[in-house]
């Protein structure tokens, strides 16, 4: 059995000029418009980091309803600028650590991953979109909910620490925990590092040199699926907090063009439902890559991310063909020894903004904050693809104790 939901966190996982709350519609003029000139400045070549909050397309052009239609965001905070998942008793306002949840991940690097037209926009809204949005709370309907990467900012302290979190039964009474646990041999826990404060306000953190992000999505067969995606080199950039300190980036009602049985949608080409306001940048090497799996094309990443011209087939499964020391073939745009562009080439650069709100944080250990008991082992490979870690419940291993 191939893994689920694959490459939500790798970049997926997310540079400010400044805080807008709420993305800009041409038809308001009481928030500005993204500060842009260009309608590809979403677009970021290896190394680079992208401008946090920026549009797939151009500003000038952009198309939101006016008024906003009725969408019932509860039990998100609805007087929250970035619909805040903890009520106002328990927010952020006035601690010196900050809870967040990403709430929008978008990957504008490399161009297989990108969100913009003509990529592979099917990967930011069949998985990342599908894993990241609630599932059916604060009208986003029939998502999964189980793709949750936290961020706590200890402002004291000047520290960041970051990671993933399981699956939870009640993300807004319970809340989340971090992932601390062996997955696939892996050592999966969140990592703390340094943070600065610029002269603008924005917040900068140390370089991450490993940091593996879990991805978990529902099993067919019930419970979860785990995948570990291996991020090196990962460095956040120009984070920039609300006054609250409950919102980086924020939520535009007027984007919303349908709604449906409670799900709300949007046509992120035209108005983008999020304003980001982090920036996210750092490298996979070829060879890590393809031991994630994409099974929506029942291939690698390392064979989306190269195009594929040079792969091996298992089946109907496709992996990057290796070399007589196991390395693969395929060229990259990133070089893992050097740490830069071009060089060895045996990496791809990944890169994307984000946006988050407000969450709860609790202590590890806690059954409700991990979907319930947790069980499972190690899985195993396939097609050269990590396969995902999952016992009779189908629910990853240990995926809570600090």
């Amino acid at each position: 059995m191939k893994t689920g939901i694959v490459m939500g966190a790798a970049l997926s996982a997310a540079a400010v000029g400044g805080l807008a709350v709420v993305v800009a519609c041409s038809s308001s003029s009481a928030v500005p418009v993204p500060q842009t000139s260009a309608p590809t400045q979403c677009s970021t070549k290896a190394g680079q980091f992208p401008v946090a909050n920026c549009v797939p397309y151009d500003p000038t052009t952009e198309s939101c309803q006016s008024p906003p239609l009725s969408c019932d965001t509860s039990p998100c905070d609805m007087s929250s600028p970035c619909l805040a998942m903890v009520p106002k008793a328990d927010d952020n306002s006035g601690k010196t650590v900050a809870n967040f949840r990403m709430r929008k991940l978008n990957i504008t690097a490399p161009d297989a991953l990108a969100f913009q037209p003509p990529s592979h926009v099917f990967v930011q809204k069949a998985v990342i979109d599908q894993g990241i949005y609630l599932h059916n709370f604060c009208g986003e309907g029939p998502h999964d909910g189980t793709f949750s990467w936290l961020i706590q900012l200890d402002t004291v302290n000047n520290k960041v620490k970051t990671g993933g979190a399981p699956p939870t039964m009640d993300p807004f009474g319970t809340g989340y925990c971090f992932v601390n646990t062996t997955i696939q041999n892996l050592q999966v826990a969140p990592i703390t590092v340094d943070v600065t404060k610029g002269s603008d306000g924005s917040y900068a953190t140390a370089k991450i040199p490993k940091l593996f992000v879990p991805i978990y999505s529902p099993s067919t067969s019930g419970g979860f699926q785990t995948i570990i995606l291996p991020l090196s080199g990962a460095q956040v950039k120009d984070i920039t907090l609300s006054d609250s300190n409950n919102c980086i980036g924020g939520y535009n009602a007027k984007a919303i063009n349908s709604v449906t049985s409670g799900s709300c949608t949007d046509d992120p080409t035209a108005c983008s439902r999020w304003t980001t306001a982090g920036s996210l940048g750092g490298y996979i090497t070829l060879n890590d890559s393809d031991g994630v799996a994409v099974p929506q094309l029942s291939e690698s990443l390392c064979v989306l991310l190269t195009g594929g011209s040079s792969v091996v087939m298992n089946g109907s499964f496709k992996s990057c063909m290796k070399d007589g020391s196991g390395n693969v073939m395929a060229k990259g745009d990133y070089c893992s020894t050097t740490d830069s562009p071009g060089g060895c080439q045996d990496s791809y650069w990944l890169a994307a903004t984000f946006a988050a709100s407000a969450a709860k944080i609790v202590d590890p250990n806690q059954p409700d904050c991990m979907g319930g008991t947790m069980s499972g082992g190690d899985g195993g490979t396939e097609g050269g693809a990590t396969e995902a870690g999952t016992g009779d419940s189908g629910s990853p291993t240990d995926a809570g104790g600090q």
